[in-house]
């Protein structure tokens, strides 16, 4: 969330609600911290024109800096959702991963090469000033922003993911290891370790030297450790995410309303269930959705004479996505529209699930519980939601062929197929419905040929899937599809 300063070149531009705390902070420590002593005896008003004038030339810098990342990006036919600037500096969001290390080294360095580009310049006017006998006003701005650029260019060359030498070190492994996932973890890895030893450096600067000082090591220390970890489960969600259709991820079993039902009617479906939204639905058809939010904006002596179909949100504001889309474009919708849910269609344009936060997170850990990384068969146990899919995998190995058991009713086999993971491994994928509360063991067993010509096992892989029951609401009332609301009108 922030505040939208437009666009440039097409990519929008938001300021991070932290933003306005540093920039404040900065006045007041650039203006009446430093500035008094390089340019002693000037007037408050003077001290803080300086400390407003290089705050704004800093984060000028930092969106420049960012900048040059997109303009890299974008030449090579990457999108950019935005460039948000914020407590620690700026970010670019992007789309998608550089499809190659070349891309991303020089996407890495393209920011860092720009602010030591506007050192080199403000420096230069800096002494131009000088000469020319320049007011102070002008000359301390220039000083700084000369002395800050140089700071930022050094400081994202740490080889700490992800700041700019971060990734470009991920490049390097990434050109020598063809494997993207790999070269992610060993970066997020090595930022571990530089981000301990700062908090480390910190603390010991807190307890001995300078207090400010040691808790700003300690800050950053703690951003760089939860930026590695950030990046490092995006790109396991799309690493997951990128071989699964909607179909794979999406609840199944979400109830509705009828367009014609009364407002208090509605109501009593919202006081009975724990959610507070509900998909409009006419035959099989998919009208809409409608929130509490919605209701609320009615006036309760209108209840009894108007209907759901008055205030809903209507199909054509609502994001729909077809079944058969890859299951990344609804956690990219999600991201880009801030939105908490995805409808699914099927082929005729009928509503069949609904994606949600929590439905590609469960997706990803369900993902990761089958198949830990680098091909280890380990098995494991975890819960699902009665009626919604999930995916077991395993690798594929030579003329084997990995067959599925699973004791009872409560799971049902739907598919078995083939895919590959971003490291150029064929898999086998099982996907199971989750039909009844219960346990089921399932069995993955790997069966090859014996030297008789029989079939035999020659290792197994065995999991534990609890089903748990969703909550129902009370006899008669509709379900609300599970998360709370539905996404509001966009």
């Amino acid at each position: 969330m922030g505040v939208s300063l437009g666009k440039i070149g097409g990519i929008p531009i938001t300021l991070d609600y932290s933003w306005f705390v540093v920039f404040f902070l900065l006045i007041w420590s650039i203006g009446f911290g430093l500035m008094p002593t390089e340019y002693a005896r000037l007037s408050t008003a003077e001290y803080l024109a300086i400390g407003v004038v290089a705050s704004i030339l800093l984060f000028a810098s930092i969106l420049i800096h960012e900048l040059a990342h997109s303009v890299v990006a974008r030449r090579n036919g990457m999108k950019i959702r935005r460039i948000t600037l914020f407590l620690f500096g700026g970010v670019s969001e992007m789309a998608e991963e550089p499809q190659s290390p070349s891309l991303e080294l020089r996407m890495s360095l393209a920011g860092p090469a720009t602010s030591l580009a506007l050192t080199v310049f403000l420096f230069a006017l800096w002494q131009i000033s000088i000469l020319g006998n320049a007011n102070v006003l002008i000359q301390a701005p220039l000083n700084y922003g000369a002395l800050v650029n140089g700071i930022v260019a050094a400081f994202n060359m740490i080889p700490a993911f992800p700041l700019d030498g971060g990734r470009a070190l991920r490049s390097l492994i990434w050109r020598r290891n063809r494997d993207l996932i790999r070269s992610t973890e060993m970066s997020a890895q090595i930022a571990s370790v530089i981000s301990y030893g700062m908090a480390f450096f910190g603390i010991f600067l807190v307890f001995s030297v300078d207090v400010v000082t040691g808790l700003w090591f300690i800050i950053i220390g703690w951003f760089i450790l939860s930026g590695a970890q950030s990046e490092l489960r995006g790109m396991m969600v799309q690493e997951e995410l990128g071989r699964l259709h909607a179909r794979d991820v999406m609840t199944r079993r979400v109830d509705s309303v009828a367009p014609d039902l009364t407002l208090a009617e509605l109501q009593e479906n919202f006081l009975s269930s724990k959610h507070n939204g509900f998909p409009v639905i006419s035959g099989n058809e998919l009208l809409g959705c409608v929130t509490a939010g919605d209701l609320k904006k009615v006036r309760k002596t209108e209840w009894q004479t108007r209907s759901v179909r008055d205030i809903m949100t209507p199909r054509e504001s609502l994001t729909v996505i077809s079944e058969d889309e890859v299951a990344t474009k609804a956690a990219e919708l999600m991201g880009t529209k801030s939105i908490g849910r995805v409808f699914v269609l099927d082929k005729d344009g009928r509503l069949s699930g609904i994606i949600t936060r929590s439905d590609v997170i469960r997706t990803v850990q369900l993902q990761q519980v089958a198949l830990q990384r680098g091909g280890a068969m380990t098995g494991g146990s975890f819960t699902v939601e009665r009626g919604m899919d999930f995916i077991l995998e395993q690798p594929t190995f030579g003329e084997g062929q990995w067959k599925a058991t699973c004791e009872g009713d409560r799971v049902s086999l739907l598919a078995v197929r083939s895919s590959k993971h971003m490291d150029g491994r064929e898999y086998t994928q099982f996907v199971f419905e989750a039909l009844k509360p219960g346990i089921t063991p399932i069995s993955l067993a790997l069966e090859s040929a014996s030297p008789q010509g029989k079939p035999r096992a020659s290792r197994t892989v065995r999991y534990t899937v609890s089903v748990m029951e969703v909550p129902a609401s009370q006899p008669g009332q509709p379900r609300a599809g599970p998360e709370g609301p539905l996404p509001p009108s966009r």
